[in-house]
């Protein structure tokens, strides 16, 4: 019956762990993205998009090699943003 116990326990104490680390986990993000709405609201209405803006907004932006496909020049742009890291969109 000991064994029973000691063994439940320690099963217990890890799932302790993952919930921590889970709780963590969701507390960063919805941090994260409470800072980046702030930063949205500051900037409802630009008129003009200036390099402080991007700053504010982008924390790397990697520009590929153009390529041509079906005839058409295409090129692939990522965006890290601030706050939320790279964000997929859903190809059109």
């Amino acid at each position: 019956m000991t064994a029973s116990y000691e063994e439940k326990q320690k099963t217990l104490q890890a799932d302790v762990r993952e919930l921590k680390a889970a709780i963590g986990t969701v507390t960063e993000r919805t941090s994260n993205v409470d800072t980046f709405l702030k930063l949205v609201c500051k900037y409802t209405d630009i008129k003009e998009l200036t390099a402080e803006i991007i700053m504010e907004f982008a924390e790397k932006i990697f520009v590929y090699k153009a390529e041509r496909i079906d005839g058409k020049r295409v090129q692939r742009i990522n965006i890290v943003w601030n706050c939320i890291g790279k964000l997929t969109l859903p190809k059109q």
